[in-house]
């Protein structure tokens, strides 16, 4: 697991509503930190963008920053490497969109109902 610290630079996998980053910013702080983890790799994220905001928002107005000590992310390199090598297909040809058939059997599919992208 990895905490914010270890992603917070990674660039997002798609644009953000700032309504949505602002609803999962009151969330953590009300609830803490719920749900599947953001998955990442070493080119960057795979899900999370809202919830990346989110962490980033918090960081910079200081507010209950104990959230950003917490494992709250994956990483998934060695599955997204194994699934485009037996696909033969390179990172930027991934389609972000559509996520089961990249994780189908493994870890991952335990949180498909969490995952939008799913």
């Amino acid at each position: 697991m990895a905490t914010y610290e270890d992603i917070k630079c990674l660039p997002l996998v798609n644009d953000v509503d700032e309504k949505k980053v602002s609803e999962i910013k009151k969330s953590i702080l009300k609830n803490g930190w719920k749900g599947a983890p953001i998955l990442y790799t070493n080119m960057g994220l795979v899900t999370g963008s809202h919830r990346l905001a989110a962490l980033q928002e918090i960081e910079e107005t200081g507010e209950d920053d104990d959230v950003l000590f917490e494992d709250i992310a994956e990483d998934v390199t060695d599955i997204i490497n194994s699934y485009c090598e037996e696909n033969d297909i390179y990172w930027d040809e991934l389609d972000f969109g559509n996520l089961g058939e990249i994780f189908a059997g493994t870890w991952v599919e335990e949180y498909k109902d969490e995952i939008r992208e799913w």
